[in-house]
């Protein structure tokens, strides 16, 4: 194993936030917020100076990873990727497998940060999320569900209402006591209610 210089390979600024927040994102999953900027250097192979001349301190790096985990880019791209010509309740398990995917997700990096760093994040006053959960998918699965909207029991945009409450309300482990929710459970339990067939 070759050791480190000490001096990085030139790289833009922004080039190099993203390094180090290839690396962070996993060590602070792990570790979570007690990681030092000196495991966080040595993850992503720079000297620990060279993480301060891209992040003013560790507070803005953990906030940095924080808005990386949760940008909804990339499961905004997958959804839009869809088939909307696939039959309903292939959707409808397409779409409830990826937003339960990525609500799980931010609740495992949140979690492992600890409660110090989810109120910083939020604010002190606890109202840091004023968007309804899952909001940004809104358009996108409204889409998705447009052509199949004659056998839906409701609009379309109250039945992505539910489908958007539903999925993050059974993510969030302090909602539930049954443990971790299915994500085809919950997709059979969307298309077909708490019914059985034929009640």
């Amino acid at each position: 194993m070759s050791a480190k210089t000490g001096r990085a390979r030139p790289m833009s600024p922004e080039a190099r936030r993203e390094q180090i927040l290839d690396a962070a994102v996993p060590l602070l999953l792990e570790r979570g917020a007690e990681v030092t900027t000196r495991e966080l250097a040595d993850a992503a192979g720079i000297a620990e100076g060279t993480v301060f001349r891209a992040f003013p301190d560790k507070d803005a790096l953990i906030d940095a990873a924080i808005a990386r985990v949760m940008d909804p880019t990339e499961i905004l791209a997958f959804l839009d990727g869809v088939d909307p010509a696939l039959s309903l309740e292939a959707k409808i398990e397409v779409i409830v497998s990826a937003l339960h995917g990525r609500v799980s997700g931010v609740v495992r990096f949140m979690t492992a940060l600890g409660p110090r760093e989810h109120a910083r994040h939020t604010g002190s006053d606890g109202h840091g999320h004023r968007k309804p959960p899952l909001a940004e998918a809104t358009g996108v699965v409204e889409r998705l569900l447009a052509p199949d909207a004659a056998r839906l029991r409701v609009p379309v945009a109250t039945a992505v209402d539910y489908l958007r409450i539903l999925v993050f309300g059974t993510t969030m482990p302090f909602l539930t006591t049954g443990g971790a929710s299915d994500p085809s459970e919950l997709a059979d339990f969307i298309l077909h209610g708490i019914a059985k067939e034929g009640d």
